[in-house]
């Protein structure tokens, strides 16, 4: 039985996989939030420093003349994601082209047409500032356009370049400056276009590009980012994939952030603004709940090992591999157990971070856990500590059951790998 599912999944989900993980498109988005991790990363403490719901704490920054300053920079990070986005997305787009070596061109200009898009005017009546640009746009309402641009001008670019439409500089010239003279063909010809669709866009009733994307995607996106089951078929498609020895992070990190990126960015403009959390799932659940302790949710296994390994193998992968399992690190499990291929750790490597994300979801939708906050929690933070950050002293506190939880899930599957190990030993040893 096991045997034919394997073989139906090698033939069907595999080659489908690789094709995902290959796609240019998914890798630009991608890479480009990756790269932004350092922004992400400051806007987050600032709105957590900004927003943290402590009296006493409120009212000392705010009579010392702190909260403003703590404010501005996230005003300067998370609320204006969308212009970091839209570079880096569009760079790293660039970087898999034929233009690649003028990827950091390609990212500017990709910034200039999301910028052209942007109508000019704000307020109104006596206050109005007609050369003034509404910085709502900069935020997470503008991302869903920043991946749209971030796709589409360097492909665009990339035209230009291919079939050599570009002024040619003579040979000795520094490339700094070739590129820099093949870019402008490019550019005023993308300008031309992007200023006819930000005109045809004002004569819709959306009236900004902006506004279409998003009044035309955020219905069905939102559908899919409320609703729990899109989350678990991530879940699944990333664990299976690893049980196959295909880094399912590879495949599914890129919907992950096109889905729940945009709402993780508004519950921390909100965290920041001091109003309630908007979105329930964000993608700080990631790693926060679903896929504790990394993929297979194994913080729960390597406390297996560590108290109850029996074989002198597994009792040495314990003491290599507890640390790193505490930081959302799971490597060292998945390819020292083995979990690849590994037919009897399926189900609990499949069961584990579900049951996680499952209980987390019923508990958060009846209001005894907190909405996550959206911080972007990078891959190394400890256990615990992450769940203080995204959700205060509840969700640090639901991170212990969770290990407990994953401990009750994996113990008697890693009990029979534990007793292989031990009886291949003793066998190795009597051979001797």
């Amino acid at each position: 039985m096991m045997e034919k599912f394997q073989a139906a999944m090698e033939k069907s989900l595999i080659p489908v996989a690789n094709k995902l993980s290959a796609s240019k498109i998914l890798r630009a988005i991608s890479r480009g939030f990756s790269a932004l991790l350092p922004i992400i990363m400051v806007g987050a403490i600032a709105s957590l420093l900004s927003g943290l719901n402590i009296e006493a704490y409120q009212t000392f920054i705010t009579n010392i003349g702190l909260k403003p300053v703590i404010s501005m920079v996230s005003t300067y990070t998370t609320n204006m994601i969308a212009l970091y986005a839209v570079f880096s997305i569009g760079k790293a787009m660039a970087d898999q082209l034929e233009c690649k070596d003028q990827s950091t061109l390609a990212g500017l200009i990709t910034l200039l047409m999301f910028l052209l898009v942007i109508p000019t005017g704000v307020g109104e009546g006596d206050t109005a500032v007609s050369a003034a640009i509404s910085t709502s746009y900069f935020g997470a309402a503008g991302l869903f356009t920043a991946m749209l641009l971030g796709i589409v001008v360097p492909l665009i670019y990339n035209l230009f370049i291919k079939y050599h439409i570009v002024i040619k500089m003579p040979e000795g010239v520094p490339p700094q400056i070739a590129n820099g003279f093949s870019a402008i063909i490019p550019a005023a010809a993308l300008t031309v276009i992007f200023v006819v669709v930000r005109q045809l866009c004002a004569m819709t009733s959306f009236g900004t590009l902006n506004d279409l994307v998003y009044g035309i995607l955020r219905a069905p996106l939102s559908t899919l980012t409320e609703s729990p089951v899109t989350f678990v078929i991530l879940l699944l498609l990333c664990n299976i994939l690893w049980f196959f020895g295909i880094h399912g992070g590879m495949v599914t990190m890129s919907f992950l952030s096109m889905l729940y990126m945009a709402p993780a960015m508004e519950n921390l403009e909100a965290l920041a603004a001091g109003q309630e959390l908007p979105n329930l799932l964000t993608n700080t659940w990631w790693f926060t709940f679903a896929q504790l302790g990394g993929s297979g949710g194994i913080i729960g296994l390597a406390v297996c090992m560590l108290l109850f390994a029996k074989s002198q193998r597994y009792k040495a992968l314990s003491k290599i591999a507890i640390l790193p399992a505490l930081c959302s690190i799971s490597e060292p499990l998945v390819f020292g157990i083995p979990l690849v291929l590994n037919v009897i750790m399926l189900i609990p490597m499949i069961l584990s971070p579900l049951c996680c994300f499952l209980s987390s979801y019923i508990l958060t939708s009846i209001g005894v856990l907190p909405y996550l906050n959206g911080i972007q929690l990078s891959t190394g933070t400890p256990v615990v500590l992450a769940g203080f950050l995204a959700g205060g002293v509840p969700a640090a506190i639901w991170q212990v059951v969770l290990v407990a939880l994953q401990f009750a899930i994996y113990f008697p599957f890693f009990r029979i790998v534990d007793k292989q190990a031990l009886e291949a030993e003793q066998a190795a040893a009597a051979g001797k």
